[in-house]
């Protein structure tokens, strides 16, 4: 890692979290548009296993890492990997082939023909000055300012959803097969892992209750708990910029120039095409399919209503998933005022 300087100087990061279903993958893409950005998805929940275990073990809960461990985390985070690289590419300063349609056939291939690892990692290892890393994470937010304070982010960009509408979407994804229901084994855990959380006393939930709960409702209780903890960031730093989803996608170009002139990250040409291309007002298609589905694309039909849930939802779905999360999400709003 030493030949591409990485072990120089701390190279800007950026953490983009959320629950599930927020909007966060289409959100991360404006900042994966940029040339000098080096983005990876998910990499912390999906991949792991690429960590020595002691690394890992104390990225989680060690609150520091010390400069050698900082590094071994970083490059790690920064070799390419098929499972936190994700359609859609895009053209980046820093790669040796820097040919989106290359990097996307090659990330098939090497899904297909896991041998081409090496090859992959060696064509599309960023190189060079300049770099921004932005990691999204929405899988869960415990020990997540752990992860904070061992990646040494200058930014936590915290995107929320009122949460009728991220619940919704995982209701429909569910009904469609794209998405699993919570088992009982992983209900169980959850409760475990959560069960001293002052919310969840205070509903004196036992196990039985929580296998007993309609899927929404159990939802609206992890939606609830991981924007909790999003907002205790807050307490132990003034590193966070928390965003409403429904808020942003009013005036998106003007709202992305000046979030991106916050971090600061100059606004590229590319992604204002974005924009338009994953809104539905380009009338051209992308080149390159980013999913082999329309619930995970970052692309969207032009008639797309983030309110659907309003009529998605049942007025009992709607009542139940609010009496849990609306004090929270008012929370969340007020955060974002800042």
């Amino acid at each position: 890692m030493t030949n591409h300087n990485y072990n120089s100087k701390k190279i800007p990061t950026y953490l983009i979290l959320g629950y599930p279903r927020s909007g966060t993958t289409w959100f991360a893409n404006l900042f994966n548009t940029h040339p000098d950005v080096v983005y990876r998805h998910e990499i912390i929940g999906r991949c792991h296993r690429e960590f020595p275990a002691e690394l890992f073990k104390k990225l989680k809960f060690n609150y520091s890492l010390d400069e050698n461990e900082y590094k071994k985390a970083l490059s790690i985070i920064l070799a390419p990997n098929i499972e936190s690289d994700r359609a859609p590419f895009f053209k980046k300063n820093h790669l040796l082939v820097n040919h989106p349609e290359i990097h996307y056939v090659s990330w098939l291939a090497c899904k297909a023909a896991p041998f081409l690892k090496p090859l992959y990692r060696y064509l599309f290892l960023p190189r060079g000055e300049g770099l921004k890393l932005f990691i999204k994470e929405t899988r869960s937010a415990m020990n997540m300012d752990s992860i904070i304070e061992g990646l040494r982010t200058d930014r936590n960009i915290i995107l929320f959803r009122h949460p009728c509408g991220a619940i919704a979407s995982s209701l429909k994804g569910i009904e469609t097969g794209k998405m699993q229901a919570g088992s009982n084994t992983a209900r169980e855990n959850w409760l475990d892992e959560n069960k001293d959380r002052m919310y969840i006393k205070s509903l004196n939930l036992t196990p039985s209750n929580i296998l007993s709960l309609p899927e929404h409702e159990y939802l609206a209780l992890r939606w609830r708990l991981q924007n909790e903890d999003y907002l205790n960031f807050s307490s132990k730093n003034d590193n966070n910029i928390y965003i409403s989803y429904e808020d942003f996608m009013i005036d998106q170009e003007k709202k992305v120039k000046t979030l991106f002139a916050t971090l600061p990250l100059s606004y590229d040409p590319g992604v204002e095409s974005f924009i338009l291309a994953s809104s539905g007002d380009k009338s051209e298609k992308p080149l390159l399919k980013d999913s082999s589905s329309n619930f995970y694309s970052v692309y969207r039909n032009k008639g797309f209503d983030p309110d659907k849930w309003k009529t998605a939802l049942t007025p009992n779905q709607i009542s139940s998933i609010e009496k849990h999360t609306l004090d929270i999400f008012d929370k969340l709003l007020e955060s974002s005022r800042h």
